[in-house]
């Protein structure tokens, strides 16, 4: 493996099993350590992606103002709040008395001034302004870092996204790999409740092929990789065995690895959970009876631009494989009635589907969203997002699938 960890030489990385405690006899349990996204950018390849979340701004200002004692001309502000976290910090945005811009973060009553910049992170072309801040420990949340982007032009909101990532390493199955972990930036911590729906931004990402970086991306690629990001509520393979993230603690300072005998689940190379839906003429499909042949499904809807944007191409897919035997299933997370003036105006030639509660459970609440089951019914690749590459990719898939039929 090349040295990874070249970048991360001061962290102590530590992947022991245990016999007691919150890991078993057959458990990896590893210590992740803190680093700062900006200082191990070059990991990462493509770059992770910069999830942004955040409220919009708006007039006025709430009680808390009177009570921090501050002095802000046309103040405009906006509350931010995390799902798994009580902390709801008050960012607080206008100019002080020489016309300057400025900015506080209100918590507890206590008003702390943010040191703006206007220099954000090149893929934000907008006038905007930069600020980090610390969100307090709240509840089970620790205390966290965000980068702020205060933009009253194109957003008019207070976005922001995480300051840190988790490295680590572990031993697993007899082999050495480098270990990272990304927080979703709706959440406080990195722990995930049960029963989260379908897919969140928290990504978890192993580096299979031990080349010193994490592939957080298949776009783009000429041949069929491996994936080295997961999710984190969901088994992954190594060499053929599935395993899962047993623990992960609230910090991401550890994680605990367990042998896995899960054979049904959204993740590549898992049998695809039985899923029933009901195509425009209200006949119904079971996606499981589907055996014997590449499935290729489009999980999407209408009111998602990239969805509208990739339709042509993908319809040129069922087009080139007409004469083979090849199912393209488009479900879509909408009412019936909103598809057929839609259809109208965007010719779709995948067959059709609407979407029911046990569908958007399974598939999440990101669009559009890819999927390729092979003949056996086993997930053969799963990928999230829009990218011009996106038919290419389903294609070599799809290629590669019916030459081993």
């Amino acid at each position: 493996m090349k040295p990874i960890n070249s970048a991360i030489t001061i962290i102590a990385l530590v992947a022991t099993a245990f016999s007691c405690g919150i890991a078993g006899a057959e458990s990896i349990a590893v210590k992740m350590e803190s680093a700062r996204e900006d200082s191990v950018e070059h990991l990462f390849q493509p770059g992770l992606m910069r999830a942004l979340g955040g409220p919009q701004l708006v007039e006025g200002l709430p009680e808390i103002q009177a009570v921090a004692g501050l002095d802000i001309h046309e103040p405009l502000y906006a509350r931010l709040s995390f799902e798994d976290s009580p902390a709801e910090p008050i960012v607080i945005v206008g100019q002080d008395g020489d016309g300057q811009d400025i900015a506080f973060a209100v918590a507890d009553s206590t008003a702390q001034q943010l040191q703006l910049t206007s220099d954000f992170f090149d893929r934000i072309r907008d006038e905007a302004l930069y600020a980090e801040l610390t969100v307090p420990a709240a509840g089970q949340a620790p205390e966290f870092k965000v980068e702020l982007l205060i933009n009253q032009e194109k957003y008019n909101a207070v976005l922001h996204r995480n300051l840190e990532l988790r490295l680590g390493e572990a031993d697993i199955g007899g082999q050495h790999y480098a270990i990272a972990l990304v927080r979703d930036p709706r959440f406080g911590t990195y722990t995930l409740p049960p029963d989260s729906l379908g897919m969140t931004l928290h990504q978890f990402m192993i580096d299979r092929d031990g080349d010193g970086a994490f592939l957080t991306s298949l776009y783009g690629q000429t041949e069929v990789l491996e994936d080295e990001v997961f999710g984190v509520n969901e088994p992954f393979l190594i060499d053929g065995q599935a395993y899962k993230l047993a623990h992960m603690s609230a910090t991401g300072d550890q994680l605990v690895i367990e042998p896995s005998d899960q054979t049904v689940a959204l993740a590549v190379g898992f049998e695809m959970p039985s899923v029933t839906v009901t195509r425009l003429d209200s006949t119904t499909i079971d996606l499981t009876v589907l055996r014997g042949k590449p499935v290729v499904i489009n999980w999407w809807q209408t009111f998602c631009p990239p969805c509208i944007t990739e339709i042509p191409e993908l319809s040129e897919l069922v087009e080139k494989y007409a004469d083979r035997d090849v199912e393209f299933l488009a479900i879509a997370d909408n009412e019936m009635a909103e598809l057929t003036p839609f259809l109208k105006k965007h010719p779709f030639t995948y067959d059709i589907a609407v979407a029911n509660d046990e569908a958007v459970h399974i598939f999440g609440q990101v669009y559009p969203r890819h999927l390729i089951i092979d003949g056996d019914g086993k997930v053969a690749y799963d990928v999230h997002g829009y990218s011009p590459d996106t038919t290419d990719r389903i294609d070599a898939v799809i290629g590669s699938l019916l030459s081993k039929l």
